[in-house]
């Protein structure tokens, strides 16, 4: 959910110094100090879903098919009849804009089509955003509450989450097994209780040497530009050049939960085992909504690595 690092300065107008430890610094504010920056410490899985559930979900635009036989993306290819859906959570550190430094890290987690034909050419790749969500560290969900408002109405749909582990990107639950989990909040109540916390996802990895996907095949993924809900596009790039980007090829298991049990889209609710995935920090440069043609003419291929 890169969009929401433009806003997370509201929440830090009301949020006192973070618990959990900055984990991985923000270098590019000093090159953009009139853009949104921050460093984003997350894992990414590519799930290939079959095309007529990806298709439903980013009606009305139509998919464009994906490169599956550009081995330096996927090396594998994708399994014939299917498109690839990318899920993420982590952790958004030292985010800033202009003279303004976020002292609190936030969680953010989403579910994106890419590959969607925005400009119906046929050529040039969007991500659609299905799910987008947010929360504060060491169960304090509702800090997320002011950005996903404002995000809402500046053109991504945003809801407020509760993230385990409550202070990491990911825990660590045996030497070579992580976890993590997102669940939307849609009534909080964390003094007493009760609370209705619908699953989001589930994500249950380790780290591998024989990887499905390539590191720039995530990169191309993510830094396709992202469709808002007004008519415009926003260009959020990512970048890992850095000596603490610490990238790690990830093999694991993934539950989306649809909207019987959960808050997903049915049509990509279900159990994905054996998925590929990428852990890593990686810097953010967040512009301000464009014209689609322009965000994606503006793409910055160094990004794209």
């Amino acid at each position: 959910m890169p969009y929401l690092s433009c806003l997370f300065a509201l929440v830090g107008l009301y949020a006192s110094l973070a618990q959990g430890a900055v984990t991985c610094p923000n270098t590019l504010a000093f090159y953009n100090p009139n853009l949104r920056t921050a460093c984003y410490n997350a894992t990414w899985f590519i799930v290939p879903v079959p095309k007529a559930a990806a298709e439903s979900v980013v009606q009305p635009y139509k998919l464009i098919t994906p490169p599956a036989s550009d081995k330096t993306l996927f090396p594998a290819g994708l399994s014939a009849g299917t498109h690839p859906v990318v899920v993420s959570t982590g952790l958004q550190n030292d985010i800033r804009m202009s003279l303004l430094q976020i002292k609190e890290a936030l969680f953010s987690g989403s579910i994106y089509v890419p590959y969607t034909d925005r400009l119906n050419d046929g050529k040039t790749p969007f991500n659609y955003g299905v799910r987008n969500y947010i929360g504060g560290l060491n169960g304090e969900d509702v800090r997320g509450l002011i950005p996903a408002i404002v995000a809402t109405l500046g053109g991504t749909t945003v809801f407020v989450a509760s993230f385990i582990p409550e202070n990491e990107a990911y825990a660590r639950v045996a030497p070579n097994e992580f976890i993590a989990q997102v669940k939307q909040v849609i009534v909080p109540n964390p003094i007493s209780g009760p609370e209705v916390k619908p699953e989001a996802f589930d994500l249950d990895f380790t780290t591998t040497s024989s990887p499905l996907y390539t590191d720039k095949a995530f990169h191309a993924l993510i830094n396709q530009p992202i469709i808002l809900t007004n008519g415009l596009c926003q260009r959020n790039t990512y970048y890992f050049n850095e000596t603490f980007t610490a990238p790690a090829s990830r093999s694991g298991n993934l539950t989306l939960y649809g909207p019987i049990s959960g808050s997903v889209p049915q049509a990509l609710a279900g159990k994905y085992t054996k998925q590929g995935g990428y852990s890593a920090n990686g810097e953010i440069v967040g512009y301000n909504p464009e014209t689609c043609s322009v965000a994606a003419a503006r793409l910055d291929p160094k990004a794209l690595q």
